[in-house]
């Protein structure tokens, strides 16, 4: 019960982030300003690293936190989903690309672009802690 609610609670955090992020640069176009430091937030997520395969990273996010969610609401109605290997083998190798995929854009957002986002940090960290809990949990 603990991963489930650890796991809920990481995506609707993760959910909301990616939300912000989508909302003020993608649906209305505007410039994503950081709450703590120095603006760094609108330079990253409008740098070119910004999308993968022609698709932002925060309708990513945005996919990958519904998908986590999802999964969980499944665990619920259907308990014995989580005996499938296949199903639980995928969860794990989605998580971990998530994971991977969010160590490499903050070395990018350090040593490439050197700037900071806290929303893009907040949402890597809760890939990573997502991982966590579906590898160790």
């Amino acid at each position: 019960m603990l991963k489930e609610i650890l796991l809920v609670l990481f995506s609707v955090i993760g959910l909301a982030v990616s939300y912000t992020i989508w909302r003020k640069t993608v649906q209305k176009k505007g410039k994503l300003v950081c709450i703590i430091g120095d603006g760094g937030c609108d330079k990253v997520v409008k740098s070119k690293y910004s999308h993968l395969f022609g698709v932002d990273n925060s309708t990513l996010g945005i996919l990958y936190y519904l998908l986590i969610l999802a999964v969980v609401i499944a665990g619920f109605a259907y308990p014995s989903i989580s005996s499938i290997a296949y199903f639980t083998l995928g969860i794990k190798i989605i998580a971990g690309a998530s994971a991977a995929m969010s160590v490499v854009l903050t070395f990018i957002q350090f040593k490439v672009i050197k700037q900071v986002c806290e929303y893009c940090m907040t949402a890597n960290m809760v890939n990573v802690a997502i991982f966590i809990v579906v590898m160790i949990l």
